[in-house]
């Protein structure tokens, strides 16, 4: 006689049974497909963990835009989210880029819309990005698979501040701060291109300090170096924000005047020069003076070094004439014949202070 409850049991044992032979059926392709999760798992931690020590700011999107990864140097650069907040809550871009405007210098206005334009683009160049505090991020765009995106953020302060140190030494005068010679001849083409091409004045001024080989004999080179950076400021000081002012020799500064006749030109020239001797220089009781040659632009003039030319002869005549004064552009044919002592010297030599015959005396 069977046991109470045997005939019960019988089932529960065989179900046990099938279920035993199913799992023993089935756990191949389970293991595999765990194992292949799992090494799927290290592989993608593998990656982050590669990618977390990058040293530069990493995003990853999806097609969507949608942020999939990113790396702790980009929160660092951005003070914004954190890995979890982008592993798990998967913001859009441009809300990403809304919450980060903070920290960078820029118009919120249209800063989205085209900063999705050009992740959306996929092929765009580099663009760099200044930030508030100081610093600039070069931004580099890459495709992915599917439709996204990574985007690569690069600290390059010190390559673009050596950049702009390199072209600021190349163009601007070291001693007054204002363009060199060659800088200023590069962008007085442009205006005298500009100024012909639609039929546009355009003035020029020649200025040169006067009896300044007499300072340095007098003061010493440093009172000299001081006394052309004290007009180069004055000069600064003249000439409106679309005026070119470069010093283009030792102590002679040129000052180009676009969308200027030469009544206004003279005006601006004679306000210089009666600043500069007004102006005594620091440490010395002397004011320098300057002589300034004006010139116009007209159709007979091939190039800017025409016009330079004619304030270079009206600069000579100011000379001759007892500096200090300001002289506007005369014909070449009537600019007074220089003596064979030379430019330097004419330029040095103090005037005659004997008082002139008088009329009908020899």
């Amino acid at each position: 006689m069977a046991k109470p409850g045997h005939h019960d049991s019988e089932p529960h044992g065989a179900a046990a049974a099938n279920s035993r032979a199913s799992d023993a059926t089935a756990s191949p392709d389970t293991e595999s497909l765990r194992a292949e999760l799992g090494a799927a798992r290290l592989e993608l931690e593998t990656l982050h963990a590669a990618l977390d020590n990058v040293h530069s700011g990493l995003l990853i999107l999806d097609g969507e835009l949608r942020a999939r990864y990113s790396n702790p140097v980009l929160h660092d650069m951005f003070k914004v989210h954190d890995a979890e907040d982008i592993r798990k809550g998967r913001p859009f871009y441009g809300d990403m880029l809304r919450a980060a405007a903070s920290a960078s210098a820029v118009n919120l206005d249209d800063y989205v819309e085209r900063r999705l334009a050009w992740v959306a683009s996929g092929d765009a160049p580099a663009t760099d990005l200044n930030m508030s505090n100081g610093t600039v991020l070069r931004c580099q765009l890459a495709k992915l698979p599917n439709g996204g995106r990574m985007l690569i953020y690069s600290d390059v302060t010190d390559i673009v501040r050596a950049a702009e140190d390199m072209e600021r030494l190349a163009t601007i005068d070291g001693m007054t701060g204002i363009f060199n010679r060659r800088h200023f001849l590069a962008l007085a083409d442009r205006e005298w291109y500009r100024a012909r091409r639609y039929g546009r004045p355009l003035a020029f001024l020649m200025i040169d300090i006067d009896y300044f080989k007499a300072i340095n004999d007098r003061f010493g080179h440093d009172i000299g170096d001081r006394a052309i950076v004290h007009v180069a400021n004055l000069a600064g000081r003249c000439k409106r924000n679309s005026d070119l002012l470069a010093r283009i020799g030792g102590e002679e500064f040129a000052l180009l005047l676009p969308e200027t006749e030469a009544a206004r030109a003279e005006v601006l020239a004679e306000r210089l020069r009666c600043d500069v001797a007004a102006s005594p220089l620091a440490d010395v009781s002397h004011s320098a003076t300057v002589s300034i040659g004006v010139a116009t632009a007209d159709p007979t003039m091939a190039g800017v070094s025409d016009l330079m030319k004619l304030a270079d002869q009206a600069l000579f005549a100011a000379k001759r004439a007892g500096r200090n004064r300001v002289v506007s552009s005369i014909a070449a044919s009537a600019a007074p014949a220089l003596d064979g002592e030379g430019d330097a010297d004419m330029l040095d030599r103090e005037p005659s202070r004997e008082p002139a015959p008088e009329a009908g005396r020899h």
